[in-house]
């Protein structure tokens, strides 16, 4: 039986089979089999090929690692679980094989073997620098695989480690979001926008979240305070134009629509914005001119517009 391993290149080695236990490949620390002579030659030629081929043993581990993080997003468990197997064999003390470990395994259900996985990898991180970046990495898969409760789930884990952790407060506003609970989003928001108040995207998030919430004044307070920190943010000037135009504030509207088209000159669905804005202030024939270069552009929405105001 053959392992492919990949170091840069592929480089093929023969498992070892004994007569009591072979290599599984498939579980965690390749099924924790007994080491015996042959088992350890197979470890010393995979550090020679790992040098060979990445320079170094960690060059190699960090390269497996990533991998190993890749084709777990891609959903291919099996071979994920194969390039951390690959990394712990090469460097038994590095903490994120472990935690890929667990992580495979709570995608299996076994979440008790996956805790002693959890424990094993942060055992080998005594400043948890490996462990936080790892629970990162995996609530990233988890939302790539659409397990969003998963990956806030693991998300949360980061806060008793490191309780100012930005991206975390981020990332679990966009994620409650995405799940409908909305308390528990602006909740995460408020906290991200405390720890890092310059940042354009938590408030355009934010404001996102309180616009389906017809919490208008408040996202447009919030949407102002993205455009402020970024003069640029195309999408914060549309959404705040339809709240605009939605409270019936057509001159503002039009001229977040018009900021948007000189923005993005391209987009018919924002010229579309600024005609229904211009129909509002009882500019028809501005109205027209913008949907006609909509169409122009492509908009499959505004023919509609055109044959009731246009025609």
């Amino acid at each position: 039986m053959k392992i492919l391993f990949l170091f840069g290149l592929s480089v093929v080695m023969t498992c070892i089979v004994t007569a009591q236990q072979s290599i599984d490949i498939t579980k965690p620390m390749f099924g924790e089999a007994a080491m015996d002579e042959r088992y350890q030659k197979f470890v010393e030629d995979s550090r020679k090929a790992a040098i060979q081929q990445s320079g170094s043993i960690d060059s190699a581990v960090m390269d497996l690692t990533n991998k190993a993080w890749m084709f777990f997003m891609q959903n291919d468990l099996e071979t994920a679980m194969r390039r951390f197997n690959q990394a712990w064999l090469l460097n038994p003390e590095f903490p994120d094989a472990y935690f890929g470990f667990a992580a495979l395994l709570e995608m299996q259900d076994k979440n008790v073997e996956a805790l002693r996985f959890y424990f094993l990898g942060a055992s080998k991180d005594k400043n948890n620098i490996r462990t936080i970046i790892c629970f990162k990495k995996i609530a990233e898969c988890k939302e790539r695989l659409n397990d969003l409760a998963g990956a806030v789930n693991t998300l949360i884990k980061i806060r008793v480690l490191k309780p100012d952790d930005v991206f975390m407060f981020k990332k679990l506003g966009y994620l409650y979001t995405q799940l409908g609970q909305n308390t528990s989003a602006q909740e995460a928001f408020a906290k991200a926008i405390e720890l890092d108040p310059k940042d354009p995207v938590t408030f355009y998030n934010r404001a996102f979240l309180r616009q389906n919430m017809d919490e208008n004044d408040k996202a447009i307070i919030d949407f102002t305070h993205c455009i402020i920190l970024d003069t640029t943010y195309v999408s914060a000037y549309i959404n705040r134009g339809i709240l605009e135009m939605k409270m019936e504030n057509y001159d503002a509207g039009k001229q977040d629509f018009e900021t948007g088209v000189r923005l993005d000159s391209k987009s018919g669905e924002i010229r579309r914005l600024l005609g229904i804005a211009k129909v509002s202030l009882d500019d028809l024939e501005g109205a027209c001119e913008d949907f006609k270069i909509a169409k122009g552009l492509g908009d499959a929405e505004v023919d509609e517009l055109i044959k009731e105001y246009c025609e």
